[in-house]
């Protein structure tokens, strides 16, 4: 095989019939290739796609042949060369042969329809790649119910109707509260808006009764500083405006009613992690975070001391990855390393740690991704935080975190908030995949956080595995990820649920495991894969696991003051939290879990074609 692929000439995609000079054969878009007649009415052309070009490395070839790939597709009638994203890093070290033919250099980005792409595919050389430069996904979503379908029969006996329904959303001492969330959901349809200066939000809604007995549903999302609001059923009235009060976060079950929740120092996630009693030289200090998310609004007061970030959306110019639109990467920023005055306490894990952001997100692609590991390699962060994902898969993305591996980078992602299999690219062998679990007594009842349950899963603690969360076998740890209360864009607060807020917690643990344990200041000192295997061992052998299904939770709920090594074995303190978890098992042997899938060995081309097959699977309904 290897012989082949050095014999393979990158270069001869340019005669793989779909080049400026011979536009003729499958490729051809004309519409007599198409079977269309001239002159027969014509149908919207497919829109382009955008995809990614890489060449898979060849052990011991210092070479790199994208320039000739580059060359090629100019040539091609149909494709556009968006950019080009060279390799970052140490470049005089050899990736391709350091790595023995795991990484990917230089990748190309291009747009061309769905005929072209394929056709290159067939005429490729066996170690071109060329993928669905595919979207990623951030985070949970609340989805309008389903509109009626065209086959199901239903005949509207008059022409539709659109109804307002006028809603005010009022906050502490009945303050309008701007910029709320607000979706209804009918039987037929569903709607959103966003309250104005006033509080109020008009929501157009499509064939509901006059009495509007048929809404299913209100879900209000405040900005900060509030609890939201799940109301089955609401008794709305149609001919004025309905008034929505939200109680403030420090009100609320679970809250510190002594407290404001801006001076609150920990929170019960972090109790149930063991982070709630650190020593004051228990920081972080030294460790260097990569948080690839949505971005991170450093005008929080818990989050100034964040100053080097990248905006890879290119949405924002320089300094966009201040702007966080969706308000995930601000949250996962203040579980990690959110560092506030003695005023106004400190929440973040690691509030000492380096913070570097990567914005991918919204509106992202496995480009930015790619782009973003590069600069983590570049910077030689420590510990990555993936708080993106998508529902297939990427070999040219896979190849990057496996080369930020062997680079000695910990990347730790979320395992997906749409309640099917582990998500891409927390599947990827060496990933640390973190699912998440909430707690009772965190919120009440007319929250959305209450609709995260799993009845059946509930344990004698309260503590319960979520219906959101991705699971499967590449589950290595869980963490609290409901109603966790974190910082906000516009230096609020907020209470959010998600994987990516669960993750966050496990990012924050490690960085104060890697920066405090006597193992990476010795035997684990240099940078290598070897110092993430035992950074990943030390974080799932500390951990207990509720009494559920493994493929939910993995190794479970790690807790600092069980890291082998950390310092004498609290036996009293272990058994208080196999008490309070209901775990399986008791006191593992040796305070060590199970070894998380490809913490071993690197990961082959042998791993990556399965999490590819996992991913094909799923795309063709054998995976649910």
């Amino acid at each position: 095989m290897a012989e082949q692929v050095k014999n393979s000439d990158p270069g001869q995609l340019a005669n793989s019939g779909a080049s400026k000079r011979s536009t003729q054969g499958a490729s051809d878009p004309s519409p007599e290739r198409n079977g269309l007649r001239s002159g027969a009415p014509a149908i919207l052309p497919r829109r382009k796609r955008q995809y990614v070009v890489a060449v898979r490395p060849v052990a011991g070839s210092a070479v790199s042949p994208t320039d000739a790939i580059h060359d090629s597709l100019q040539k091609i009638e149909g494709v556009e060369i968006l950019r080009r994203i060279s390799t970052r890093g140490f470049r005089g070290l050899g990736a391709g042969v350091a790595l023995a033919g795991q990484g990917i250099q230089d990748v190309l980005v291009v747009r061309m329809d769905d005929q072209r792409a394929e056709a290159l595919r067939q005429s490729a050389p066996p170690q071109v790649v060329i993928e669905e430069d595919a979207r990623l996904d951030s985070g949970p979503s609340i989805c309008p119910a389903s509109f009626a379908l065209p086959w199901s029969n239903r005949m509207p006996s008059a022409p539709r109707l659109r109804r307002e329904v006028k809603i005010q959303v009022l906050g502490e001492g009945d303050q309008p509260l701007v910029g709320a969330g607000v979706t209804i959901l009918g039987q037929n349809s569903g709607a959103v808006a966003v309250t104005d200066q006033t509080g109020t939000a008009s929501v157009g809604l499509f064939d509901v009764d006059a009495e509007l007995d048929d809404i299913d549903a209100i879900y209000v999302q405040p900005m900060a500083n509030h609890w939201d609001c799940f109301v089955q059923r609401p008794a709305l009235k149609p001919s004025e405006t309905n008034i929505v009060r939200l109680r403030p976060l420090s009100s609320a079950a679970g809250a510190d009613t002594t407290k404001s929740m801006a001076v609150k120092r920990t929170t019960w996630a972090q109790h149930l992690m063991g982070l709630d009693q650190l020593g004051a030289g228990l920081t972080g200090l030294g460790v260097k975070i990569g948080l690839i998310d949505s971005g991170c609004d450093n005008r929080h007061p818990m989050l100034r001391h964040v100053v080097k970030g990248v905006d890879l959306t290119g949405s924002n110019g320089t300094n966009g990855w201040s702007t966080d639109e969706i308000g995930q990467g601000t949250h996962c920023a203040g579980i990690i390393a959110g560092n506030g005055s003695p005023e106004n306490g400190s929440w973040g894990i690691a509030p000492e740690a380096e913070l570097h952001v990567f914005k991918v997100a919204p509106h992202g692609r496995f480009s930015n991704l790619v782009e973003a590991l590069d600069y983590c390699i570049e910077r030689q962060i420590d510990i990555v935080h993936l708080g993106v994902g998508a529902n297939q898969a990427s070999e040219i993305v896979a190849r990057k975190i496996i080369e930020a591996r062997h680079n000695g980078i910990a990347c730790i992602a979320a395992s997906g908030d749409d309640g099917g299999p582990a998500i891409f690219p927390g599947i990827v062998p060496g990933v640390l995949c973190v699912s998440a679990v909430g707690r009772l007594g965190e919120f009440t009842a007319d929250t959305h956080h209450a609709w995260t349950a799993i009845p059946e899963l509930i344990g004698s603690t309260g503590i319960f595995a979520t219906n959101f969360s991705g699971s499967g076998p590449q589950i290595g740890v869980c963490a609290p990820g409901v109603a966790v209360i974190s910082s906000a864009p516009g230096g609020g607060f907020a209470a959010r649920d998600g994987t990516a807020i669960a993750a966050a917690h496990v990012v924050g643990f490690a960085a104060l495991v890697f920066a405090h344990h006597p193992l990476f200041r010795g035997a684990f000192a240099s940078r290598s894969q070897q110092r993430v295997n035992a950074l990943f061992d030390l974080i799932q052998g500390s951990a207990a696991r509720p009494a559920f299904d493994p493929a939910r939770v993995g190794a479970g709920l790690p807790n600092f003051r069980h890291v082998a090594g950390m310092g004498a074995p609290d036996i009293d303190a272990w058994n208080k939290t196999v008490q309070d978890l209901g775990v399986i098992g008791g006191v593992p042997e040796g305070y060590g879990g199970e070894r998380f899938a490809g913490a071993g060995a690197p990961p082959s081309s042998a791993d990556l074609s399965g999490v590819m097959a996992l991913m094909q699977m799923r795309a063709v309904g054998l995976l649910h």
